[in-house]
This record gives C-alpha cells, structure tokens and sequence, in this order.
C-alpha cells in the first residue's frame, strides 16, 4: 500500500519520534511511504538517515489551504492510498485533501485533552479510524464523543536497536558531560516545563542529598531552564546539575543515567520516553497520570508515585539507591516490557492491521 504519513511538526517529542518509528516499520514491511513533514524539523532530519521518500510539508492553522493543495499534488504524483496524520494542526487539512481525493484517512491521536467539536464532527463523518497511543487517549476520545467503533488503541514503540544498553560506551557519554564514573546520576528526558514535574525532581533530590548526593541531568530545553538553574542553585545542588539541551543522541543520554525519572503533573498521554528508558534497561519512576500506569506495574518493572508528591518520589529514588539487586532486576524486566509489548515491530504489526480492515471496507 501506498502510504503518506503527515507531521508537519518542529519540535522533538514522543509524536515526532512515533512518525519515524512507523515510517521506518511499514516501509520494512514492503509498505510505499512517503513523509510529508517541515523541512526544518526533527522528523525530516530523521527520514534523511532512513532514506525514505520526504516532501516538504508546512502547516499554519487547520484551514491552511496551501497545504491542503500540496497534499492533494503528493497524493496524486504518488498514488497514495491512506494518509495518516498525526496532530490537530494536521487534521483537517490532511482529511480535506483526502476527502476531495477519495483516499482513506487515519488519524494518530497523542493527547489527552478533549476533541473540539467541529474535530468530533469530522471524525464522526469523514475519518475511516482514529489510533489513540494509550487507554487513556481513548477514554478521552470517547468523553468528547467519538464513536468507539472508530478507535483503535495502538501503543506507541520504540526502536530496540537503537536503544540498545550493549552498543554504547557509558563511560565516554559520562565524559562529554562532565560527569564523573562514580557519580550516581538520577535523569529525565523532556521539555522543561512545570508539567514535567521538574521541580518536584529538584525537591525529591534534595531530599535525599544528606543520605547520598546525586547528580541530576536534564535531556531537554524549555521555558523553565532558567528557573530550574536558580532553583537547584537556591537548594544547593547547582554544582550537580546538567542541562544538556535538546539532543539528538537521547539513547546516549540514558545510557549516562543509573535511574529515570518521569515526573509529570500533567496528564501524559503516553509517555515514550519511559519505555524508551526501559529498553536501555534503566530502572524508572513515574507518575500516575494519563497512559502512564499502562506501561509501569509498579514493583515490577518500575516505580509509580502520586504526581506532585517529592516527598514520594524521593522515596522511590531511595529503594532503588538501598537495594542495588531489587533496580537490577526492575531494569531487566523494563526491558522485557519493551520487547514483549512496546517494540517497533509490534507497533508496525498493528498499524498493518488497520491498514488492511480500511482496504475491506
């Protein structure tokens, strides 16, 4: 089949890396797939390196009619059967352009926040399926109305080869970081906004320094950079924590880490980087929020604590700190997670799946 996959996104976050993952799979599967995306973006930069088919694809608001032509001219120059798109912006251009062209048209759906109803209406009416990441992505489709007969729930996966534990040299990461081979370092990937519970890990650290000092990197950029250098400073951990800014080689930042750390307040619809953490067999910690508690068992391969609660976190930081065997085998079984429901093969195997119920219909 003939597939295009729309994300006109610039950022770098779980849906940009959901794109590529799914690019790279359905074309392994002997799939046609082309990627619309922004010539200045994260994914963009990514299909590059897998050296499938791009186009040039910018998006400003739901009714950009520019985009809609560009995809109506990609579809047609590449016989494109479905499309799938993957954010709101994306939506209703995506969908026009299918509907003029009769193709079929899936959408990705990444958040937990309710469909507005002009959306609801669309999907209703003119989209053949709605993929939620998680459970709790579908239950907040189906409180703003969705038919439930439209969603599918496929969870996000992740590359196992790339975030691979064994292919990395911990000790040269560590290195370029300034971050000593004894040190023990508690990390967190994301943007750095309150909602991901930043400061609630700077709290949770400080708590345990008296007991064991620690040094906490921070894989991201955001509007609270700034606030969290000033606050580590005012706590006094200044001098043990890193802000890399955003990169490009995340697996080599967890490969740095002894323990992850995803600390949100808000409601995460996913939570990619948790499993990506796992499959470098790292133990974690999360919050019980959003789609979160659908991949963390708590005590069996991770932790989960109640969000805004240092005081929580900073114990589950120290049972793994106390018990080295108890992280271990928490790490080993994260990465078992990964392999058994959260890989790349299992995402592409279910997106093959609907992609073959829409060809029925």
């Amino acid at each position: 089949m003939n597939v295009l996959i729309v994300n006109a996104g610039r950022g770098w976050g779980g849906i940009e890396s959901h794109s590529v993952v799914l690019a790279s799979e359905l074309a392994g599967k002997g799939h046609k797939v082309t990627v619309a995306c922004s010539p200045r973006g994260y994914v963009r930069n990514n299909m590059k390196a897998a050296a499938l088919p791009v186009e040039d694809l910018e998006v400003l608001n739901a009714g950009d009619l520019v985009s809609i032509a560009k995809l109506a001219v990609i579809i047609r120059r590449e016989n494109i059967g479905v499309l799938i798109a993957n954010s709101g912006k994306e939506y209703w251009p995506a969908a026009v352009a299918a509907k003029l062209l009769r193709r079929k048209i899936v959408f990705v759906r990444h958040q937990t926040d309710r469909i507005r109803k002009t959306t609801r209406w669309l999907i209703n009416n003119h989209v053949d399926r709605v993929v939620a990441v998680s459970w709790a992505v579908k239950n907040a489709l189906l409180s703003s109305g969705i038919a439930e007969g439209k969603i599918e729930v496929i969870h996000n996966g992740v590359s196992l080869s790339r975030f691979d534990p064994s292919r990395i040299d911990r000790g040269a990461v560590r290195g370029e970081l300034g971050i000593g081979m004894q040190d023990f370092v508690i990390g967190t990937v994301g943007k750095l906004h309150q909602g991901k519970g930043v400061y609630e890990l700077l709290r949770a650290a400080a708590g345990i320094a008296g007991e064991q000092p620690v040094t906490l990197l921070f894989v991201g950029d955001g509007p609270e950079k700034e606030g969290i250098i000033r606050e580590a400073r005012r706590i006094g951990i200044a001098g043990r924590t890193v802000i890399t800014g955003i990169r490009r080689d995340v697996e080599r930042m967890y490969a740095a880490m002894d323990m992850f750390v995803l600390s949100s307040t808000c409601d995460e619809a996913f939570g990619m980087v948790i499993i990506e953490a796992m499959a470098m067999g790292k133990p974690v910690i999360g919050t019980s929020v959003g789609g979160i508690p659908e991949l963390i068992s708590s005590g069996e391969n991770g932790l989960l604590v109640p969000p805004g609660d240092a005081a929580a976190l900073s114990d589950a930081i120290k049972r793994y700190l106390r018990d080295g065997e108890f992280a271990a085998g928490i790490a080993r079984s994260g990465r078992r997670t990964v392999e058994a429901a959260f890989s790349e093969e299992t995402l592409g195997e279910r997106f093959e799946k609907v992609l073959a119920s829409l060809d029925q219909k």
